[in-house]
């Protein structure tokens, strides 16, 4: 069941005279959408490139080559979905097409990602509007071969660590070579997830769930399977939530830092809101800077773990 309002639409004509209007730019369907999305090889989308599909309404959707940096892999499009009299209808195409290319990744089994340009995959514009001169530059920073070879050799001396920090080390590593913001920003604040070792609470909590459990296996009103499943859910009450661990670490990891908690939580929380709802609630926040607050805590804390002096030292 879906709570979502559907928008009242304009009546279509048939495709044919929809075409006409499209192709000769008129006012009337000035609006498009545009998605890009990676794969890993042309072949899996059947090598559709600068090609045009006339969608059923009328409408048109062009694939063509889209620009890659030397960082990523595989191969980007862009396809654009023309001949929408309003923004809202052409926003609607786009998550349709989304959805569209999605389903066909799963249903064929290849990889596809989505770049986002916002926090929705389709970004709506007008196409009687002219965007004018367009450059591209592409540019990075390397460290001398020397002072890799020495951080190599430092690293190696650093004794080995329980599964649960490399785990996180190596989701934040991870996270770097994802291509859009939401990917990276999700990945970084899961990289918080293993550190967060749960401690048993105190002594007065676990009877009172005890009890609790008692009660509830002596109600025979409530079916077996749904007893088990509550009965699971009380015990883990039994143990500090995630939230509650990396609190109570935070003040280990950062005794002089009162902010730190805060950034922290409001990062976990922007992650659950993303994880639950597909998108945050204030559409205006940067999810970049975002993930780079939590990575300058996960350096930090790195650092501490590992009485490691990072190359790149975090910002305090």
């Amino acid at each position: 069941m879906s709570n979502v309002k559907r928008k009242i639409r304009m009546p279509r004509k048939p495709p044919l005279n929809e075409r006409r209007l499209i192709l000769a730019r008129d006012q009337r369907r000035k609006y498009g959408s545009r998605l890009t999305f990676q794969v890993q090889r042309s072949v899996y989308i059947g090598d559709l490139e600068n090609v045009t599909l006339l969608l059923p309404e009328g409408t048109l959707a062009t694939i063509q080559p889209g620009q890659l940096l030397e960082s990523e892999g595989g191969k980007r499009y862009e396809m654009e979905i023309v001949g929408f009299p309003t923004a809202s209808e052409a926003e609607s195409a786009g998550m349709q097409m989304a959805q569209a290319l999605l389903l066909c990744a799963i249903s064929l089994d290849f990889g596809l990602r989505l770049s986002y340009h916002s926090h929705e995959p389709p970004a709506v514009f007008d196409r009687t509007v002219s965007t004018g001169a367009f450059m591209s530059a592409e540019a990075y920073s390397s460290w001398p071969q020397q002072i890799v070879l020495n951080e190599f050799e430092k690293a190696l001396a650093a004794p080995l660590r329980d599964r649960r920090l490399l785990l996180s080390m190596e989701l934040f590593a991870a996270a770097a070579l994802e291509s859009n913001d939401r990917a990276r920003f999700v990945m970084a604040v899961s990289a918080l997830e293993p550190l967060a070792e749960q401690q048993p609470m105190e002594p007065e909590v676990s009877n009172a769930v005890d009890a609790l459990c008692i009660q509830l296996d002596a109600d025979a009103s409530v079916p077996e399977n749904l007893r088990q499943s509550v009965r699971g859910r009380l015990l883990q009450l039994k143990s500090e939530s995630v939230r509650q661990a990396l609190k109570r670490l935070c003040g280990r990891w950062f005794p002089s830092d009162p902010n730190a908690w805060t950034h922290i939580d409001r990062a976990y929380a922007l992650r659950s809101e993303l994880l639950h709802e597909g998108r945050p609630h204030d559409l205006d926040i940067l999810l970049h800077e975002e993930t780079r607050s939590i990575a300058n805590y996960l350096r930090r804390i790195y650092q501490q773990e590992y009485g490691y002096a990072l190359q790149r030292a975090p910002t305090v």
